[in-house]
């Protein structure tokens, strides 16, 4: 499936570099605001399920998850957080998204300015840049291997189904991704993960600037309100 094999990389590139972050659990309470915003109850909400599932796994206390939970579920915590995606280019022009959790707009664009400039990169204008992706929506299962699952799941919305060894990847537009997740869970398969992602219409090469690339987007990674990173490189 288109992504899948990116995906993976990428899961796997920010588990080991957010294992090394201080600010970890920073990020994972910001995630689960996020996805509280729309229900405080995990079992109604798989976004927020998925983040309470993934907070555990790094071993966050349950009462800062519980705290995290009330603090978006407060009319005055929840202004207080904004979403915010930027547009930029970096070395080579290579096109690069940056999905980030922001207290202060000003502070945080800002801040990923410099660190764009200190590396080669600039911002972009609204809208020149997302363009060359397609915001979808990828989820982790267990594993399943049946034709009559897998056509249901087609019905119900997914573009793609790629069975693994001790998972299935399905591949769906961003819009309907809970549709697919309730579908899962009828169906009592268990969703390990589910991930907004943006994927490039056509990758580029990354070229003789793959190292100041690379510097760039880890820069950017470590920055505290900066949740993903994306570029339209061949490789991440």
């Amino acid at each position: 499936m288109s992504g899948h094999s990116k995906w993976a990389q990428i899961k796997h590139k920010k588990a080991v570099v957010d294992a090394k972050r201080s600010n970890l659990f920073s990020k994972l309470v910001r995630a689960i605001m996020i996805a509280a915003r729309t229900g405080e109850n995990p079992d109604m909400n798989p976004r927020l399920k998925l983040e309470i599932d993934r907070a555990r796994e790094f071993n966050m206390p349950a009462e800062n998850i519980e705290r995290a939970i009330k603090k978006a579920t407060s009319a005055k915590e929840a202004d207080l957080l904004s979403e915010v995606l930027y547009e930029a280019y970096g070395p080579g022009g290579v096109a690069i998204l940056i999905e980030g959790v922001t207290d202060n707009k000003n502070r945080t664009a800002a801040e990923i300015k410099r660190i764009l400039a200190d590396h080669g990169g600039k911002l972009a204008e609204a809208g020149s840049v997302q363009w060359l992706f397609e915001r979808k929506a990828i989820l982790i299962a267990d594993a399943f291997h049946s034709d009559e699952i897998e056509l249901g799941l087609i019905d119900a919305g997914a573009e793609d189904i790629s069975h693994e060894a001790d998972a299935t990847l399905i591949l769906s537009p961003f819009e309907i991704k809970e549709i697919l997740a309730y579908k899962l869970r009828e169906l009592d398969i268990s969703l390990r993960e589910m991930k907004a992602v943006y994927l490039p219409k056509n990758k580029v090469a990354r070229g003789l600037e793959a190292d100041r690339l690379a510097s760039l987007v880890e820069a950017l990674e470590t920055h505290d309100d900066v949740l993903s990173v994306w570029t339209n490189t061949a490789e991440d």
